[in-house]
């Protein structure tokens, strides 16, 4: 089907008639299912390029997901192997939602040519600011699923190759990007005088001050010698662990491998130690947090001691193209989507540099920084 064509049941793609039919389609899901749009605490989940709803299929609560960007869709294939990594993770203990197969056996449906997913919901919630036990289980479920990464078959790595993640930005080179950023949009930021202008120009003076440490690495800190070279999970933010509200918590599912690849096994590691580092207590608390997840990780043999100073870095870098991006819409394109905040947030490398310096002691003062207090430190 052409991208102009109509959807055959007439109503808007991604809207409650048009996932009823996918649904009532593909998964025999009855037409009366009433779906509704997933929420979080009130809140709909940071995507833009995807819509989740919430319904009711033989007898529990699932998630239908629909990828509304046909530019981010992976390819069939990728399902296949997806669906391999899964199950691999579950077999070892790692609570991962397995899609639910359609009326074919396929693990995704293509309706009016937009890729559609159904998955058990997971109960439990995401947390920004993480309490320390929930830091802990966040750290310990991370490190298990890197484990388990870390084992695949070699035939596992060879098939997902040549099945990369689509581009979603319009510049990708990390070097290309900072050098946009910092020596161009910065000024366009400052000479802004509106709210948004203050968004931009705060995400760019982080890139701004993180620019000696990433130019300054050597070998390229985005290139990994072949021995780091894994299946990535790639995307191990707070929104992808689901903790339960128990007294002991604990993590009750992973989310989200849509941006599975294969790249450097240390770019997991990061992101685990940045979700952690979120934790709430203030400065104390964020530097226990990265004890904890540096005497596990080395302990377990998932991370060398001389790659501490690698992970934010590497973290960063992977940012910066996104970061970018973003201020393009607002200073450019005039694109103010709320959403922007929350990836701001997410990908915010003042809070990096700071963890930096938590992991690698030996980095100087000038590679690090001091973030401002929150009502959650106190």
């Amino acid at each position: 089907m052409t991208s102009h064509q109509r959807p055959r049941s007439g109503a808007p793609v991604g809207s409650r008639p048009w996932v009823a039919d996918a649904l009532a389609e593909h998964w025999d899901v009855p037409p009366n299912s009433r779906p509704r749009p997933l929420r979080s605490d009130g809140t709909a989940p940071l995507s833009h390029t995807a819509a989740l709803w919430r319904v009711a299929h033989r007898g529990r609560d699932h998630v239908f997901k629909v990828q509304l960007d046909r530019e981010a869709a992976r390819p069939p294939a990728f399902h296949h192997v997806k669906g391999r990594v899964l199950r691999a993770c579950r077999d070892a203990g790692v609570p991962v939602p397995v899609p639910v197969p359609t009326t074919t056996g396929a693990a995704v449906a293509e309706h009016d040519g937009h890729v559609c997913e159904l998955v058990p919901l997971a109960p439990g919630g995401a947390s920004g600011r993480p309490a320390p036990d929930q830091a802990d289980a966040v750290i310990a479920t991370g490190l298990r699923l890197r484990r388990v990464l870390d084992g695949l078959p070699r035939r596992v790595v060879d098939d997902l190759v040549p099945l990369p993640v689509p581009p979603l930005v319009a510049e990708e080179d990390w070097r290309a990007a900072l050098d946009d950023g910092v020596d161009r949009l910065l000024p366009l930021a400052g000479a802004r005088d509106d709210a948004w202008g203050g968004i931009a120009r705060t995400a760019l003076e982080g890139l701004e001050r993180a620019r000696p440490l990433l130019t300054g690495s050597s070998p390229d800190v985005a290139t990994p010698p072949p021995g780091r070279r894994r299946v990535v999970h790639a995307d191990l933010h707070h929104h992808h662990f689901l903790l339960d509200g128990a007294e002991e918590p604990h993590v009750v599912a992973v989310l989200d491998f849509d941006n599975m690849t294969v790249g450097d096994r240390l770019l997991d590691l990061a992101w685990i130690a940045d979700t952690a580092a979120r934790v709430r207590g203030g400065d104390a608390a964020r530097a226990r947090a990265a004890g904890r997840f540096e005497r596990a990780a080395l302990r377990e043999g998932l991370l060398a001691p001389e790659e501490l100073g690698l992970l934010m870095p590497l973290l960063v870098v992977h940012a910066v193209p996104v970061i970018v991006d973003i201020a393009k819409d607002i200073l450019e394109r005039d694109l103010l989507s709320p959403a922007w905040t929350g990836y701001l947030d997410l990908l915010d490398t003042r809070r990096r540099l700071a963890l930096h310096r938590l992991l690698d002691p030996t980095a100087p003062a000038s590679q690090g920084t001091d973030l401002p207090r929150t009502e959650d430190d106190r």
